[in-house]
């Protein structure tokens, strides 16, 4: 039966499928990107798949998805543990703060993961990455304006079965990675899995002489899953992972006119840095590969994940329960200064938890017509704390605490926050005719968000704790409620060939900041919304051996919310969110893959941008006058982006040699909110190859590199007057792995 909807969509490893002798084809690839198995070429939502790509050498994380999706940029969260800013059609989010969520969803096995933090998975023990662009408020989770990842881990075989990766490359680089399958009956199995990971880090501190930026991963998996009957399955997993990598390594981009760059010129630092250390302009020990702070960004993750996943066969239809489970606790220690200035240290800790609970039925009524609807339930708590330290002593400069050793005064600051939210969606397809399908889907969605905080109090290692007493908690309550629709048609113009046209209107719901010291000018920021027009055409011709599909689509943006740091009285810098207006995108995006011989494919994928802020209105300096901000470009948006590859194999008697190479070339984009030159990310082109030989089918080596013309780029932060800090990405890298899969 075919399905209606919007699609751009291709499988991005062209496996081949021998229909016929020496007459290779494309191989069907299924997704699940709307909640039930489905052939990729058919399926009614624009999504490309990444799946044996995955099990490359030089694929190491979710971050390698930049080179197979157009439109896509995602990148490294600075400051946040294992974070990931994800920008899907110009669509993005920067801050971690666990109070805000992204616009572009992460889904893990079936559960949303309610906070960015934790988002760069690795590759390892990953069936399929589904890249779903545009809004996703029909079917996924909790609702998302921009798009959503829906990442698949392997399940247990229930067979006898190990696999595993053994790796070593520069800069320290050891991975141990192993996947263990094992029958616990005829009906069921248990899968036991490990991933070790360690670097020393790809930058030198010149200050301390150590290595900064090290990575030291570690999770533990089980999962078991059981056939209790015919109609009946169920799969158990639980995931401990204890990350104490540190949180990368900050550039000094501090500014002329700076706190930190001033205190190294007028000698006002009593530990004695180096004159003008604290300054961009003047600070040899910092550049793309070497950061000069005095210390490093030392942090430590303990993160527990349960899923338990259940179906019933009911005739002709399937009843799914999905319950998810996160616990995360972290602690962390930054040096936002970026420079030898002991000006801002900031020490604190984050817990994190969520329970959702999603029940979902999925049938036919009839020959033509389909339904997939449910219901679903989210909540999530947030308790954080941190202290800050240093810079008290220049702001209380004057005054009897200036009078107070340098690190002596801290201010800290705690909150709560929670959020809570329910649904009922539905997405009915009915064919209208043989060729034409009609889709029309609906989420409607209740949310509720509260805050609990204060103005943190003032402390003193001499004088004692409060020598500034903290104002008094503050508990605020917002609420909202949406219906998102979804209404597309497809027509099967030939065989081959399909023409699609789609509106889908998006909603991400309001909330409540609450890494803030001006408590009392805390609000609730307004809900975003996104209308996202898309019209094209997929096709397979050529006897199945090539695959081009095309979309177009036109985005209006509402609202949007724009997380943005500002200073305050006093020398404190707060971030505020703002609703930035209305925001216009539109777009193309174009995807091919061929089957050139039963031993070589390609891939192709172009994705270009036209994004503008039409109306944005909004004091955004924190001097309380509004102004016309629509000069500003978004960030993380670049307006074209290319992509190209092949997979390569021969056979050489004893085995198989084989050449995996992709390339990734992107505009120039912003990294920073108000477009300083300093987050300006030029064009560039990464490219990235293994090379393996595989002997038996069962043992594998490979030889890697990645990013293998070094281009180096930083992503900036700015805290108001005081300090700015830039994060680059890493350099040229490469190393070799062996793989024995039984």
């Amino acid at each position: 039966m075919a399905l209606a909807g919007s699609v751009s969509t291709f499988s991005v490893l062209p496996q081949i499928a021998n229909a016929q002798e020496n007459s290779p084809a494309l191989e069907e690839v299924t997704v699940t990107a709307r909640k039930r198995v489905e052939s990729l070429q058919d399926v009614a939502v624009s999504v490309t798949a990444v799946t044996t790509q995955l099990q490359n050498a030089a694929v190491k994380n979710i971050q390698d998805l930049n080179n197979f999706a157009p439109n896509v940029n995602i990148d490294f969260g600075p400051a946040s543990g294992s974070g990931a800013t994800i920008s899907i059609r110009g669509i993005s989010h920067q801050d971690p703060d666990k109070s805000m969520e992204a616009p572009v969803g992460v889904i893990l096995d079936g559960v949303f993961m309610g906070t960015t933090a934790g988002q760069m998975m690795d590759s390892f023990d990953l069936e399929r990455i589904e890249v779903l662009r545009g809004p996703q408020g029909t079917l996924f989770g909790k609702n998302t304006t921009g798009g959503a990842l829906n990442v698949i881990r392997s399940k247990p075989t229930k067979d006898f079965g190990a696999k595993v990766h053994i790796g070593a490359g520069d800069f320290g680089l050891l991975e141990t990675k192993a996947i263990v399958n094992t029958p616990l009956s005829e009906a069921g199995g248990l899968k036991l899995s490990l991933n070790r990971s360690q670097t020393d880090g790809y930058w030198k501190n010149t200050t301390t002489g150590k290595d900064a930026g090290a990575v030291d991963y570690q999770q533990l998996g089980a999962a078991v899953a059981f056939d209790i009957s015919e109609s009946f399955d169920i799969q158990l997993s639980y995931d401990r992972i204890n990350d104490d990598s540190e949180r990368g390594a900050f550039a000094n981009f501090n500014a002329d006119d700076s706190l930190a760059c001033i205190a190294s010129l007028a000698g006002l630092d009593p530990s004695g840095p180096a004159f003008g250390s604290g300054c961009m302009s003047l600070d040899e020990g910092s550049d793309e590969d070497h950061v000069s702070t005095n210390g490093n960004n030392e942090a430590s993750t303990q993160d527990d994940l349960l899923n338990l996943t259940m179906n019933w066969s009911l005739g002709d239809w399937v009843l799914t329960s999905v319950t998810g489970y996160q616990d995360r606790e972290e602690e962390y220690s930054h040096e936002f200064d970026s420079s030898q200035v002991r000006l801002l240290t900031v020490t604190g800790g984050h817990e994190y938890s969520q329970l959702s609970q999603e029940l979902r039925i999925n049938g036919q009524f009839n020959e033509r017509t389909n339904l997939t609807a449910g219901i679903y339930y989210f909540e999530s708590d947030v308790r954080q704390h941190q202290d800050s330290f240093d810079m008290w002593y220049y702001i209380f400069a004057g005054t009897p605490l200036g009078a107070l050793p340098l690190g002596d005064i801290s201010a800290n600051l705690d909150s709560t926050v929670t959020n809570e939210a329910s649904a009922v969606f539905a997405s009915l397809d009915y064919q209208l005719t043989d060729d034409l399908s009609l889709n029309l889907g609906g989420r409607y969605t209740w949310e509720e968000k509260t805050f609990a905080g204060g103005s943190g109090a003032w402390d003193s290692q001499i004088l004692g704790p409060s020598i500034i007493p903290a104002g008094p908690i503050r508990n605020i309550k917002d609420d909202w409620q949406e219906f998102s629709p979804r209404i597309a048609l497809q027509y099967n113009a030939a065989e081959d060939v399909m023409l699609f046209a789609s509106y889908a209107d998006g909603f991400k719901s309001g909330g409540i900041f609450a890494r803030t010291q001006d408590v009392n000018a805390i609000t609730s920021f307004d809900p975003e919304y996104v209308d996202t027009y898309e019209a094209g055409v997929k096709s397979e011709v050529l006897d199945r051996r090539v695959r081009l599909n095309a979309t177009a689509f036109l985005t209006d943006y509402t609202d949007k919310q724009e997380e943005i740091l500002v200073p305050e009285a006093g020398g404190q810098v707060n971030t505020i969110v703002r609703n930035a207006g209305d925001v216009e995108i539109s777009g193309l995006e174009i995807e091919m893959q061929a089957v050139i011989t039963s031993n070589l494919n390609l891939y192709m994928m172009a994705g270009l941008l036209d994004t503008e802020y039409k109306e944005f209105f909004a004091d955004i300096t924190g001097d309380g006058v509004s102004t016309d901000n629509t000069y500003l470009q978004l960030r993380n948006t670049p307006d074209k982006t290319l992509g190209a590859g092949f997979d390569y194999y021969r056979d050489v008697g004893f085995g198989e040699f084989s050449v995996n190479y992709n390339y990734r070339w992107s505009d120039e984009y912003e990294s920073e909110f108000f477009n300083d030159p300093r987050g300006h990310v030029d064009s560039m082109g990464m490219h990235n190859v293994s090379m393996n030989l595989a002997v038996d089918d069962k043992y594998k080596i490979s030889l890697w590199g990645r990013n293998l013309t070094n281009e180096r780029y930083a992503r900036l932060v700015r805290i108001g007057p005081l300090s700015q800090m830039g994060q680059y990405n890493a350099p040229r890298t490469y190393g070799v792995q062996f793989t024995a899969d039984f």
